[in-house]
């Protein structure tokens, strides 16, 4: 982590012209600060929306698609009726057997939310700019200065948004002094990552699978371009953690281990964080209607992936939900 004097946006004895900063938005779906597993130190992590994958094990599917999304959890709702009274669309009606969704009319305004009295709908995704986004994490920055921490940008796959992100960078890093993070699956051109190097310190990179084939079977896109990333990254100054989700049968078996253990050594990149199948988003999945068809029992090779892992030397260290 460099250096540098991190900068108290609080104490500024003259307000900043913050209005071209008002001029870009993009898509949040979160924004979790004192974020311990985002990267180096106590941060804050912004979750954009959009992603050119499709994992079949995806722990956030809310954050795949890239416009707001409505999500209901029916074990919540009291039936009041409160949400079919506020609803513009006629999406929702009470009847005797309770309340019926038609997705179809749906325009996920967010309407409904407010008036929930138990909080079973949410609004998943709103615009923010990068103002907005400033001004929140600044907030924090004593924090990040105590613990060596900053902000981590995260997705979804926040390349998906990459122009917003990029201003984003050059504000929180470039202008306030802030230690800045990327967390991506690197499924972009590299001159898009690229540009971005320059206004960040640490780059979280996922990596799900080395065989094309099998990686689009399992995440519905090709990994030439993520495997290419994948070794300029190794080439440039930015630190790299490279972080494995290890999924039973997909790539937790021997030769899939042995293989990622040897590209990791192979092009340096020599720290791994194994993430674990895990199925804590399962309610998402019910909350927007889609299936799930992963086993939710399954459990991943963990100790064989370590012992592979630290065969071929690697820094080896294992995600803790």
């Amino acid at each position: 982590m460099r250096t540098k004097a991190l900068l108290c946006p609080l104490a500024n004895s003259k307000p900043r012209d913050n209005a071209h900063l008002k001029e870009h938005s993009g898509i949040v779906f979160d924004i979790q600060h004192f974020s311990l597993h985002d990267g180096p130190g106590v941060r804050s992590t912004v979750f954009l929306k959009g992603c050119p994958l499709s994992c079949r094990w995806c722990g956030n599917p809310e954050s795949q698609d890239t416009h707001p999304q409505l999500m209901f959890f029916p074990h919540l709702c009291a039936a009041c009726g409160h949400c079919v009274e506020t609803c513009p669309q006629q999406a929702m009606s009470l009847n005797a057997s309770g309340l019926s969704f038609n997705p179809n009319r749906c325009i996920a305004c967010g309407a409904c939310v407010p008036n929930c009295l138990r909080n079973a709908r949410s609004l998943s995704g709103k615009s923010m700019n990068i103002a907005e986004i400033s001004e929140e994490v600044r907030q924090h920055w004593r924090i990040f200065q105590q613990s060596g921490g900053g902000v981590t940008v995260s997705g979804g796959e926040p390349l998906s948004q990459k122009d917003f992100v990029l201003a984003l960078l050059r504000e929180l890093h470039d202008e306030a002094g802030l230690h800045t993070c990327l967390d991506t699956c690197a499924k972009a051109p590299w001159p898009v990552l690229e540009r971005l190097l320059p206004h960040l310190d640490f780059v979280l990179l996922d990596i799900k699978h080395l065989d094309d084939a099998k990686h689009r079977q399992w995440t519905g896109s090709g990994n030439a371009d993520i495997i290419h990333n994948a070794r300029n990254l190794a080439k440039s100054t930015v630190k790299v953690l490279v972080r494995l989700p290890l999924i039973p049968d997909f790539n937790d078996d021997d030769n899939s281990l042995f293989s990622f253990g040897n590209f990791l050594q192979e092009t340096g990149l020599t720290r791994i964080e194994i993430m674990p199948y895990h199925t804590l988003g399962l309610s998402k999945y019910k909350a927007l209607g889609k299936p799930y068809d992963l086993p939710t029992s399954a459990k991943p090779r963990l100790d064989e992936a370590i012992e592979t892992f630290q065969k071929w030397g690697l820094d080896v260290a294992v995600h803790r939900y």
